[in-house]
């Protein structure tokens, strides 16, 4: 088995800078309608499924993901924020505002390989930590692979500290 090595990005949210950059009037951030759940799940696997960095991991959390995903549309007033192109759900970040969570972005932003690149992941970091903060959250916590996108582009943003952490995605929280 390959050794996995994973950090943990945390964010003081009443710190949250504002976000320096706008997006094209055609994206649109949004919350997630419950009816949207499968659309977002959808979205969020993808995404994981087609960037090679998770290839050797995906299958030792997929079942928690999926289940943190149901967990998050039938508990959270917002489950997830999704950015939209026309009528197409092409980004999503699964949320947890449990105070004590390990992780508080389920999923982290997550893109649609062909709208990589385009400033969509740092802007949906920044709407879910300011959506954590708005339901309470004065830290938020997510843990991500290290060598991910995520971990050496897109978490550092927005004062966040890190840190090398123990994580086992397979072992599924109650």
């Amino acid at each position: 088995m390959k050794l996995v090595r994973w950090k943990r990005f945390i964010w003081q949210l009443p710190k949250l800078p504002p976000l320096d950059q706008t997006l094209p009037a055609h994206f649109i951030v949004r919350a997630a309608a419950r009816d949207e759940a499968k659309a977002v799940a959808h979205v969020i696997l993808t995404a994981f499924s087609l960037d090679s960095t998770w290839s050797d991991t995906l299958n030792l959390f997929r079942e928690r993901l999926e289940m943190q995903l149901d967990l998050a549309f039938s508990r959270e007033s917002t489950p997830a924020l999704v950015i939209t192109h026309g009528p197409r759900i092409i980004a999503a970040s699964a949320l947890n505002t449990e105070v004590e969570a390990d992780s508080h972005l389920v999923s982290g932003p997550c893109v649609l390989s062909e709208y990589c690149n385009r400033g969509l992941g740092t802007a949906l970091l920044h709407a879910s930590l300011r959506q954590l903060h708005e339901a309470g959250l004065t830290r938020a916590a997510a843990i991500t692979k290290e060598n991910t996108t995520a971990c050496k582009f897109v978490y550092r943003k927005f004062g966040a500290e890190s840190a090398s952490c123990e994580y086992s995605p397979a072992l599924v929280a109650t």
